[in-house]
Parts: structure tokens; sequence; C-alpha cells
């Protein structure tokens, strides 16, 4: 049975101070059934979400190790849990893998590069130092190796990241040039965020 939101809020609840409970949902990553698969990872976020050092300080060199994973599941879970991992207090490991993280916009598969793009404004906030590397990789996924409707798809969440972070990106220009040049894109997802986005900002569209 899919999880209730409550089942999800108990459940990362108890995990924050039962050291059982947070290994027996880590186990739940890798087991076949989805139902347990879902409720494992959902509690495991929230965790993450509101005290990223409980997951930090057990799991961080294991997740990481899930970004070279050949599934997509595997790297969906790390791309999610690393992202809110980076928050917490004294991370310094963040750093030596962000190349890699942020590499995965130009994953095989499309759900990759979307997640990685909506999870990077979670990295940018919780890392002041490597907002201006983020904001390049973002503006970079035109010259990833998908489709022009893929890119376009991937942009746009994209958009949204620079969106959120837009008030502390350095180089707004170079994100307003960004976003301009999908106002005729092949993706009607990509044209109405880009759009938006330039309404919101008062720039020309």
């Amino acid at each position: 049975m899919k999880p209730s939101e409550t089942e999800i809020i108990a459940l990362a609840r108890e995990a924050l101070t039962s050291d059982a409970r947070l290994e027996e949902l880590w186990t739940g990553l890798s087991v076949k059934d989805l139902d347990t698969r879902q409720r494992s990872f959902l509690s495991l976020h929230m965790l993450t979400e509101v005290y990223p050092e409980r997951m930090y300080v057990r799991y961080w060199d294991k997740v990481a190790a899930m970004l070279d994973g050949k599934g997509v599941d595997a790297k969906y879970i790390a791309i999610y849990l690393l992202a809110g991992m980076a928050a917490a207090k004294g991370d310094t490991k963040f750093e030596a893998i962000c190349e890699k993280y942020f590499s995965l916009l130009d994953d095989n598969s499309l759900i990759i590069p979307l997640h990685v793009a909506l999870n990077a404004a979670r990295i940018f906030k919780a890392k002041p130092s490597l907002r201006s590397c983020i904001t390049g990789y973002l503006l970079k996924v035109g010259q990833t190796h998908h489709t022009p409707g893929r890119r376009a798809l991937i942009a746009a969440n994209a958009m949204e990241t620079l969106d959120k972070c837009f008030d502390d990106i350095e180089d707004k220009a170079a994100v307003i040039d960004f976003v301009q040049s999908y106002l005729d894109a092949p993706s009607p997802k990509a044209r109405k965020t880009a759009k938006e986005f330039l309404k919101r900002r008062g720039a020309a569209g």
C-alpha cells in the first residue's frame, strides 16, 4: 500500500532518535517491494530536510557511491538525499562530488537530469561557495547530448531553480540570456517557464 504523508512523518520522527528505525529505513531502499522502497525513501528524504546531520554522519559515503549506479533508481535516490545532506552543519564532502553530481545533467536517461536540475536549488542555498559553479552547470544544459526537446525540458527545471536562486546569483545577465534562449524552445513547458521567469524579473520576453 502506498504510504501516507502521516506515515512518512511518523517514520521520519522515529528515525530521528532510533538508530534501529534509521537502519531499517536505509535497508528498505534496496528491497524489491516498491511500496517499502518508496516508504523508506520518502522518510529519509524528509529526515534530510529537517535534520540532515542524522543521515550525513552515517550514510554519506554510501549514498554518494549510488551516483555511480547503473540503474535510474539508485541515482534518483542519491540525487535527493545528497541535496538534503549538503545542508548538514560542517559538511565538507559535497565539494568533492560536486562535479560528479552535476555531470548527471548529461545522464543517458531523462529522469535523472530533470531531478538534478530541480535539486540544484537546495544545494545552491546550502553551499554559498559553490553558487557560481552550480549556476554554470545549469547554464550549460544546452550543451548536453540530449535531443533538443529533452534539453528544453531539463532547461525548464533549471529555470525553476535559477528563479528560486536569482537574488543570490552573481551573473544575472547570463541567466536572463539563457532564459530568453528558450522562448522558442520545442517544449511548451520550457516556453511557458521562460516567459513567466522573464515577466517576474522585468526582462523583455
